[in-house]
């Protein structure tokens, strides 16, 4: 399988057994995100783990006046983000978010040790391979996370994930991916997808970011996933 363009950060310690996959959002890349490998890898329990943060591809973005910049698919309208998505491109990057799994079970780490996680976009993407992954893996995580192409995804879901544990984290005040778009992505997969263990909290005043209180959830969340301690 050739390589997937991304940053990859190998485990401090050999071997590596576990592995986080993170999908950046619109306008960034990979390197946006890779400070999370240097954080989270000063905790012992995170030693063994791989980190990859996968780089979009350049896109004429329809929203934006057609500009292109890195994104892992086109955003035809804001307002009505369901009504024209771009389906071909949400699945062609859904294909990447497999290959990058199959990538890190090929290099040793057992399926229930990968997390497959994003921000915005990348979130989106990260909920729908909930629904989608052939392979059952040990969690999911999105940060102010959104719903789109819900209607394929209903054709095409499978329940190999249906109780894998998912982490939305949402700012109350965030202006780009409202949190009402947040509660709908959690209202479609819990209610239309069945997903069990579904877990979404609201950061009071934060917006199209992460704060501190986040990133702590997201770490108990992870180490409980993985079943690392505490």
């Amino acid at each position: 399988m050739a390589s997937l363009s991304a940053i990859r950060v190998a485990a401090r310690c050999q071997p590596a057994k576990q592995a986080l996959i993170f999908l950046h959002g619109l306008g960034d890349s990979g390197s946006g995100w890779s400070f999370f490998a240097e954080f989270l890898q000063r905790d012992p329990a995170f030693q063994h783990t791989n980190f990859v943060f996968p780089n979009a591809p350049v896109l004429n973005i329809t929203c934006n006046g057609n500009y292109p910049m890195p994104a892992w698919f086109d955003i035809r309208e804001w307002e009505e983000i369901q009504s024209r998505p771009d389906v071909d491109g949400f699945m062609k990057s859904l294909d990447v978010v497999r290959r990058l799994v199959d990538e890190q079970v090929q290099n040793g780490i057992a399926p229930e040790n990968v997390v497959v996680g994003g921000f915005s976009q990348g979130a989106s993407l990260a909920l729908a391979s909930a629904v989608t992954l052939p392979t059952k893996i040990g969690a999911f995580v999105a940060l102010s996370g959104f719903s789109i192409i819900n209607n394929k995804l209903l054709e095409i879901q499978n329940s190999v994930n249906v109780d894998t544990p998912i982490f939305h984290g949402h700012g109350s005040a965030d202006p780009v991916i409202s949190l009402a778009m947040g509660q709908s992505a959690h209202r479609f997969y819990t209610e239309r997808c069945g997903h069990s263990r579904y877990t979404m909290k609201v950061y009071p005043g934060m917006e199209h970011s992460t704060s501190p209180e986040e990133i702590a959830d997201l770490v108990n969340f992870l180490r409980s996933s993985l079943n690392l301690g505490q």
